[in-house]
């Protein structure tokens, strides 16, 4: 999922299963009336819309909506380790992860139109995109709801150049990091790289989601960024980000072969010599053989 247990633990620290719910039932009660109308609104749930649903489905808001079709992306559900959906402070699963779900909504809703697609865990390393549709929505899902051939209509799309490219967005996600709102900025970054016009905008905002995610302790999203920012003017550098992500992440083996990649690109850089003796002691350490990671052509579909 999108939350890591560390997360989990931060997030529950200062609230009870008491107030879970009442956050919840207060929540659900504003949402439902505004989702079964503004159709699309439900995509900013991510891949926490199908704990989300059915909670939203049971309120009196969503009475005879599409809310309560029983469409489930059930191809995505048995790609998720049932082992990301627990965490010993939470003694409720499913309602934690309702819970869980509607704080990434807040975290989400940093424009109307949500964002292309999440970045989740499905298991221990296995980092993904994922594009969140529900068949029961299907019916309405205009970006820009009202008459688009107004003049009014179209003078209001291009006074705002988030809606329709990606560098605006670089500066509002590094206003939201300074602002002590990582999930905001990455929420931000993600709609950079949708909404990117060039190859080089969406590098640099994959780049900066993958030193995020680093920040956060999110290494295997954090490869998976910086995979996707892969550029062959730039292999070098990026192979150099990738080394520090799987040193991060306890894996020197893995480290140790990005190391060796940027290093015959840049054969004198300091920084890749010492990290690569770094990583060849800690697999001498650990008594494990280098897996020979290669970084990939083929990225995510853009």
């Amino acid at each position: 999922m999108y939350y890591l247990p560390h997360d989990i633990s931060r997030l529950l620290t200062e609230i009870s299963p008491e107030q879970r719910d009442t956050e919840i039932e207060e929540t659900i009660h504003d949402l439902a009336p505004l989702i079964a109308v503004k159709r699309n609104e439900y995509r900013h749930f991510g891949p926490y819309w199908w704990w989300v649903k059915p909670v939203l489905g049971r309120s009196p808001g969503a009475r005879r909506s599409w809310i309560r079709g029983g469409y489930t992306d059930r191809q995505y559900l048995d790609t998720v380790d049932r082992h990301m959906l627990s965490h010993p402070a939470m003694d409720d699963p499913e309602r934690w992860t309702v819970w869980l779900g509607l704080h990434y909504y807040r975290t989400e809703t940093v424009d109307d139109t949500p964002a292309g697609f999440h970045i989740v865990q499905t298991g221990h390393r296995s980092a993904t995109s994922y594009t969140v549709y529900d068949a029961d929505a299907s019916e309405q899902l205009d970006l820009f709801p009202g008459d688009e051939s107004s003049h009014s209509g179209l003078a209001a799309f291009l006074a705002d150049p988030t809606r329709y490219t990606g560098s605006a967005w670089l500066p509002r996600a590094e206003e939201y990091i300074a602002a002590g709102q990582p999930f905001h900025g990455a929420a931000a970054l993600r709609r950079a790289i949708h909404r990117a016009v060039d190859g080089g905008d969406r590098a640099r905002a994959w780049i900066r989601l993958g030193q995020l995610f680093q920040e956060l302790d999110h290494v295997h999203k954090a490869l998976f960024c910086y995979h996707n920012a892969y550029q062959k003017d730039e292999e070098a550098w990026i192979q150099g980000l990738m080394a520090d992500a799987w040193m991060q992440a306890d894996e020197p083996q893995e480290a140790l072969q990005c190391f060796h990649a940027a290093l015959q690109a840049m054969p004198g850089n300091p920084e890749y010599h010492a990290g690569c003796e770094r990583a060849q002691r800690m697999v001498a350490e650990h008594g494990r053989v280098a897996a020979g990671y290669q970084l990939r052509p083929e990225r995510l579909a853009r």
